[in-house]
């Protein structure tokens, strides 16, 4: 028996893809989804009785979604892996061609059982601002191979950061084309990043999963929004395929800050329906166009 409580997650940067890390790093996390599944085909062999002669294992998959509390700082060198770019002047653009991979062990320490995936590139980001709660940050991972072991994978290992989540009480202005304009209260919103990533398969029993390879990086969400006139002047630009502008902010207590820009986003909503003692809301999805999104961070200055 096993205890939830004793659970890791432990992430290093690998040299090339599919070289176990050296190095580890802690990873808080909320849930850990990543895992194998082994592909398999029915086998038609006919023998000496109608019994089915089962199945045989013609492949492996390795993917799945860890999920976590976001704080400032804490994922920022991950981050590059769903960029495709590395951080310049604090500012990471999405959509860049430097490609890095993790290692990522899944331990679960009480029965001395390591799982370690390696290979692992990040298809896709979901960054969640709730109306109440707790923002997170979740990763869908696709790897090329899993192996267990008895003990931890050797290395240093640094402890994971101890940090304050930030919250939907974290989050400042929300700018649609550069301004917040009156009565457009936007009480939660969701990004997601996706690099659509393709599995190359080839005949190598070592090596199945021969690479991950990204195609075009597609960037969505949505937002919930107070209805106002001028939310109803946002609504008609699904009519007009009229694109905006999309940027908001998050501030920890210690005052280090991020900003999300989304120079250009194309809307679509429905019209408004509630009761008479409701507070009328719509839900805008949007997705990126053209423009590439941008991630800023605005370390605090301490001192004079």
């Amino acid at each position: 028996m096993s205890s939830g409580a004793k659970q890791l997650t432990r992430v290093g940067f690998e040299a090339s893809p599919g070289v176990i890390a050296t190095t580890w790093n802690t990873f808080a996390f909320t849930t850990n989804g990543l895992d194998a599944s082994a592909q398999t085909t029915e086998s038609q062999t006919i023998k000496d009785s109608r019994i089915a002669a089962g199945t045989l294992v013609t492949g492996v998959e390795v993917q799945g979604d860890i999920e976590s509390e976001w704080a400032y700082g804490i994922q920022d060198k991950v981050l590059e892996l769903i960029a495709f770019n590395a951080w310049n002047s604090n500012i990471l653009t999405f959509g860049g061609t430097t490609r890095k991979t993790l290692s990522i062990v899944r331990g679960f320490s009480d029965i001395d059982n390591f799982q370690v995936f390696t290979g692992c590139h990040i298809n896709q980001w979901t960054l969640s601002i709730p109306d109440s709660g707790i923002v997170t940050s979740k990763f869908a991972i696709m790897g090329m191979k899993r192996t267990a072991y008895e003990v931890a994978p050797t290395g240093t290992v640094t402890p994971a950061v101890d940090a304050v989540p930030l919250t939907s009480l974290s989050t400042g202005d929300i700018l649609i084309d550069g301004e917040k304009k009156p009565g457009m209260c936007i009480t939660q919103i969701e990004l997601t990043i996706d690099n659509t990533m393709q599995i190359q398969k080839c005949l190598d029993y070592e090596n199945n999963i021969a690479a991950i390879l990204e195609t075009i990086m597609k960037g969505s969400g949505n937002f919930t929004i107070a209805w106002s006139k001028n939310t109803a002047e946002l609504y008609e630009k699904q009519f007009l395929n009229e694109p905006i502008g999309l940027e908001y902010s998050l501030k920890d207590t210690a005052g280090n800050k991020y900003t999300l820009k989304l120079p250009k986003v194309q809307v679509s909503a429905p019209l408004p329906s509630g009761g008479a003692g409701d507070v009328l809301t719509t839900q805008f999805s949007f997705t990126v166009a053209d423009v590439a999104p941008t991630l800023t961070r605005i370390p605090v200055v301490v001192g004079p």
